[in-house]
């Protein structure tokens, strides 16, 4: 499937085309691949006793979600742990 992504600074908008790929899928978790500019994530993600969880071992990131609906905040805590413009991608 591939989505539109938006990257915004200040007044500056600048947008491009990702890619994801449903591998596998559990019951609460799922495994998947993104790309989008050249770069490609392996992506595990699903939720746990007390909330959400994503983990991109190809690029050594894990961390705790917000609600999968919870853009903003997800983005925010993913783009803490890697460059923006891939934290918006994923």
């Amino acid at each position: 499937m591939n989505y539109t992504c938006i990257l915004k600074s200040g007044s500056r908008k600048e947008t491009w085309t990702g890619q994801i790929i449903l591998l596998s899928t559990g019951n609460g978790w799922y495994e998947a691949e993104i790309n989008g500019r050249g770069t490609y994530f392996h992506i595990l993600a699903g939720r746990h006793k007390y909330g959400n969880y994503l983990c991109i071992p190809n690029h050594d990131v894990g961390c705790e979600l917000s609600d999968f609906s919870d853009i903003f905040w997800n983005e925010e805590r993913i783009g803490s742990l890697m460059r923006k413009v891939d934290a918006v991608t994923v």
